[in-house]
C-alpha cells in the first residue's frame, strides 16, 4: 500500500493561503513624496486598451486594437536587456533607455459561432480587439475580453495563446475584467451596461448587476476597511447643466408636443374633450388653431347637402374613427402632463378609505416641536435606497472583500455588494459636471474614491459623510487645457494620487501643506505627453508603474506607447 509522503492540505484551507502576494515596502509607506522617473518603453503602433501584470511584476500583458496580446518579461526590461534604438528614443525624455523584453505574442482570437463549424485548424480565424486583461498570479493562465461579448481563457507560459475555454454571456464589448484574490471568480463589466460575477470553477455566471445608464468603464475592489457604506438612493439624481434628456418622458403623439391650451380641461361630462384652440395661436389667424384650414373645410362641409350620397357612410365612419383616436390621444396626454385646471371639489371626490387610512395624531405627538424648528428643514430627513428597503439583503453584514466600485461611461458611479443584485449607493455627477467617466479608483484605506471628469477635475467623495457622499468633499482642479482626466491611481502612503489627463501625468498631494513655496499641489510626472491613458497600473511593492496610451475603443488620439516608471521614495528628514 503506496502512502503519501507528505501529508495533503486539508480541504478546508482557506483558498487564498497559498497565494504569495508582495507586502509594499516600508519606505513607500512612509515617504513624504515619490521621485517617479520613466526608464522603459515598448511602442506598440496601435491604442493599447488594457494592462495586466503578475504580482511580482515577472510578467506584464498588454493588449490592443490590433488585436494582439504581448507578453514582456519585466524582469528583462528593467534590467536593460533590451535597449531603445535612436529612432525609438526620439520622442521621449532622456532617462528612457530601455525597450521592453518581448516574450511573445498571439491573438486574441474570436471563435465564431457559425454552422457549420470550421472544419479545419488551417482555415483563417477572426481576431477581436483586446479591451481587458486579467492574469493569474503566477501567469499559468489569462483572461480577454473580446468586442463580441466573449471572455476568452488561455493558456500564457506553456503553449501561450493555447484557448482553453470560452465564456458566453455579454453582448457587447467586455472593457473590464476583475479578479478574485482567490482567483477562483471574476468580475466582468461591459459595454452593455451589465457587470457579471463568474465562477471559474463551474464556467457559469453566479449573478448580475443590472441598473448602469452606460457601458462599464471602471471595477475597483475595495481595499480592507471597517467603515460601512452608507446608502444613498439611486432616484436622487442631480441635474446636469451640460445634458439633458428626456427618455424617462412619454412619447410623443406624432412627434410634436401639445401646447397646454390645446389640452383642455376637463368636460363635466366625461372630461375628455379638448377646450376650443385660440385664434390668436393659428398659423393664418381664422381656423381656430387648424394649420391647414380644416375647421372651415369641415363647416362648408356640414352646410352642403352631400353631393357625394354614396360615399356618406363611408366617410362617417372614417371621421369616427379618427375622433376617437384623436380622443385617446389627448387621454393619455392628459396623463403625462396632468389637468390645465384642478378640479373644482378634490377632497369631496377623495375616496373616504383613502381618508381613514391615513394616521391621525395624537396627544402623545402633538407636543413635540417640529423637526423645521430646529433650523434645518432636512435635518431629520433620510434618504434609503428603494431597491434595499424591507429586504433580507439588509441585513448582511458589509464587507471589504465583496464591496467593489465601477463607474461607467455616462459619469455615474455605483457601490455594490457581490451578495445583493442592487447598488448600495449611486453617484450622479454634480450641477455642471460633464456626465463622463473613465477613471476611478478607492483611497488605501477604502474609505474615500477619486473620479476623473472630462474638464479636467477630479472629485473626491469620502463615505464619512454618510448619506451626503454623493456630493463631493473637494475637487482638484488641474490647469486649462489640460484635458480630460481618464486614469486616476492612489499611492500607498494615503497622500498621493497619480492622475492622468490628456497633456500628462500628474502626482497631486492631496494634504494641505501651509508655509510651501509653491502654490502648485502637485507634480509633474515627465513621460506622456498629448495623449489618452488608457491605464495606471502600480505593483503591489510600489517599485513599478505602468502607463499605457489608448482609447479603450471610445474617443481621442494616443501617442501609443507603454511606458514603464521606476518609484523612488522621497522619506522625512
Amino acid at each position: 500500500m503506496l502512502t503519501s509522503p507528505s501529508p495533503r492540505p486539508s480541504a478546508h484551507q482557506s483558498p487564498s493561503s497559498h497565494l504569495a502576494w508582495p507586502s509594499v515596502r516600508q519606505e513607500a509607506l512612509n515617504a513624504i513624496t515619490y521621485d517617479i522617473v520613466p526608464t522603459m518603453a515598448a511602442p506598440q503602433s496601435t491604442s493599447i486598451n488594457a494592462v495586466t501584470a503578475t504580482p511580482d511584476m515577472r510578467w506584464v500583458f498588454s493588449g490592443g486594437t490590433d488585436g494582439y496580446i504581448r507578453m514582456y518579461n519585466w524582469v528583462e526590461t528593467a534590467n536593460g536587456k533590451v535597449p531603445l534604438t535612436v529612432a525609438q528614443k526620439h520622442p521621449f525624455v532622456d532617462s528612457v533607455m530601455k525597450a521592453g523584453s518581448l516574450t511573445t505574442y498571439w491573438e486574441n482570437e474570436e471563435t465564431s459561432v457559425r454552422t457549420p463549424p470550421a472544419q479545419s485548424a488551417e482555415e483563417p480565424k477572426d481576431s477581436s480587439p483586446v479591451y481587458s486583461l486579467a492574469t493569474q498570479y503566477q501567469a499559468t493562465w489569462l483572461l480577454s475580453g473580446l468586442e463580441s461579448g466573449a471572455i476568452n481563457l488561455q493558456t500564457c507560459r506553456h503553449q501561450a495563446g493555447t484557448k482553453i475555454t470560452t465564456l458566453r454571456e455579454h453582448t457587447s464589448a467586455v472593457s473590464v475584467l476583475s479578479l478574485a484574490q482567490d482567483e477562483y471568480s471574476f468580475l466582468s463589466g461591459s459595454w452593455d451596461k451589465t457587470i457579471l460575477d463568474w465562477d471559474l470553477n463551474m464556467g457559469k455566471v453566479k449573478r448580475s448587476f443590472v441598473g448602469s445608464g452606460g457601458q462599464i468603464s471602471v471595477l475597483e475592489r475595495r481595499p480592507e476597511s471597517s467603515l460601512p457604506v452608507p446608502h444613498v438612493a439611486e432616484d436622487t439624481q442631480v441635474s446636469s447643466s451640460t445634458f439633458s434628456s428626456n427618455n424617462a418622458a412619454k412619447p410623443l403623439t406624432n412627434g410634436v408636443s401639445v401646447p397646454e391650451e390645446r389640452r383642455g380641461s376637463k368636460n363635466s361630462q366625461n372630461g375628455t374633450e379638448d377646450a376650443a384652440g385660440s385664434p390668436d395661436g393659428s398659423l393664418f389667424g381664422d381656423d381656430n388653431g387648424s394649420l391647414f384650414g380644416d375647421d372651415n373645410i369641415n363647416a362648408d362641409n356640414n352646410n352642403n347637402n352631400n353631393a357625394f350620397d354614396d360615399d356618406d357612410e363611408f366617410a362617417k365612419a372614417i371621421a369616427t374613427g379618427l375622433q376617437q383616436s384623436e380622443e385617446q390621444e389627448d387621454t393619455e396626454m392628459l396623463d403625462a402632463g396632468g389637468p390645465v385646471q384642478p378640479p373644482q371639489d378634490s377632497t369631496a371626490a377623495q375616496d373616504p378609505m383613502d381618508t381613514n387610512s391615513q394616521p391621525q395624531p395624537d396627544a402623545s405627538t402633538a407636543d413635540q416641536p417640529d423637526p423645521l424648528s430646529t433650523g434645518n428643514p432636512h435635518a431629520e430627513e433620510i434618504t434609503t435606497n428603494g431597491h434595499h428597503a424591507n429586504t433580507v439583503e439588509d441585513e448582511l453584514p458589509q464587507t471589504s472583500s465583496t464591496t467593489f466600485l465601477d463607474a461607467s461611461i455616462e459619469g455615474t458611479l455605483r457601490i455594490w455588494d457581490q451578495r445583493v443584485s442592487s447598488p448600495i449607493a449611486v453617484i450622479h455627477p454634480t450641477t455642471g459636471v460633464p456626465p463622463w467617466c473613465m477613471g476611478a479608483c478607492w483611497s488605501v484605506d477604502g474609505n474615500s474614491i477619486y473620479a476623473g471628469r472630462r474638464n479636467g477635475t477630479v472629485e473626491e467623495y469620502s463615505l464619512h459623510k454618510g448619506f451626503q457622499m454623493a456630493t463631493p468633499q473637494r475637487t482638484f482642479k488641474f490647469p486649462g487645457g489640460s484635458g480630460p482626466v481618464s486614469a486616476v491611481r492612489a499611492m500607498p502612503n494615503g497622500r498621493h494620487l497619480i492622475c492622468a489627463s490628456y497633456d500628462i501625468l500628474r502626482l497631486y498631494d492631496l494634504r494641505d501643506v501651509e508655509n510651501t513655496r509653491s502654490t502648485v499641489p502637485f507634480l509633474i510626472v515627465p513621460g506622456h505627453r498629448t495623449g489618452v491613458i488608457s491605464a495606471l497600473h502600480i505593483d503591489p511593492a510600489c517599485r513599478f508603474m505602468i502607463s499605457t496610451a489608448g482609447n479603450r475603443g471610445w474617443e481621442g488620439s494616443s501617442t501609443e506607447v507603454l511606458l514603464g516608471y521606476e518609484i523612488g521614495c522621497v522619506l522625512p528628514s
